[in-house]
């Protein structure tokens, strides 16, 4: 079982093996390396035959949590001793600090929304973009045009018991997952897509690597959300007959017999320091 630890409680060598094993992933030219990654979310960004799976619906929350197993089980196959880590940016909330370091993420884009000039994933010949919505083959950002989710609007959106509400879509109101997907306020999730902009704010945005710290920690609070209410099915909605969406014991797409229902008990596959 791993343990994902906060990235700025990583040590020197631990932030180095992240970024290693991140990087061959890349430069795997077969099978599930990083751009498929990257080619999932943009394939499941929107609709699939009509179902909502990755975003604007219920399963946001399942579907990136599998979507985290897959990507962590993909990296441990290159490196075992390595975890997600997660960026919680209530507390680390600046274009230079954790985890945006010359040693690990690596800091903003230049003139606004240009490429990332320091860190190992600066420049095409470090990191090329080969699978994008824009043309641009360097890793850009451009951070800090709007403000991050705070600690007090966080434990708000966690203090509802509600998982969702009808009708389970960007204007759901009454629940916890579209507050905590950020399409109701407070903004969460969305806000620090934002944040990072460049190809965070992209559907491509997995080509950004904090993507997986951000996604590690929105993870992290629907754990502490589920610690708080439950973590058997009856804390996921809808249950069953709604269409357009994903019920509780309906398969997630790409991955076969997963559910919601499979991925709500993280606890057996990993835990957070």
């Amino acid at each position: 079982m791993g343990v994902r630890k906060n990235a700025r409680d990583l040590t020197a060598a631990e932030r180095a093996a992240f970024v290693a094993a991140v990087k061959r992933l890349k430069a795997q030219t077969t099978g599930r390396n990083y751009d498929w990654f990257v080619t999932t979310h943009i394939n499941y960004f929107a609709a699939v035959g009509g179902i909502r799976y990755a975003h604007q619906s219920p399963s946001f929350l399942p579907w990136h949590r599998q979507y985290l197993i897959e990507f962590e089980k993909a990296l441990q196959a290159i490196d075992p001793a390595v975890n997600v880590p997660y960026w919680d940016w209530t507390t680390d909330r600046t274009t230079s600090g954790v985890p945006f370091t010359a040693d690990f993420m690596g800091g903003n884009g230049s003139g606004g929304n240009g490429a990332v000039t320091t860190g190992p994933f600066a420049g095409s010949a470090n990191w090329r973009i080969t699978v994008s919505s824009s043309s641009s083959t360097s890793l850009r950002r451009a951070m800090g045009n709007t403000t991050l989710p705070t600690s007090t609007q966080v434990n708000s959106v966690l203090n509802i018991s509600a998982y969702d509400a009808a009708p389970w879509n960007s204007s759901a109101s009454g629940g916890m997952r579209n507050r905590l997907e950020g399409w109701q306020t407070p903004n969460l999730h969305n806000a620090v897509h934002v944040w990072v902009g460049g190809h965070m704010g992209q559907q491509d945005s997995p080509n950004d690597p904090v993507f997986w710290l951000h996604h590690c920690n929105i993870d992290r609070l629907w754990a502490r959300w589920q610690t708080r209410w439950g973590f058997d099915g009856t804390h996921y909605m809808p249950a069953a007959n709604t269409s357009g969406v994903i019920d509780l014991n309906e398969t997630m797409q790409p991955w076969a017999g997963v559910t919601p229902a499979t991925v709500l008990d993280h606890r057996s596959v990993y835990t957070y320091a």
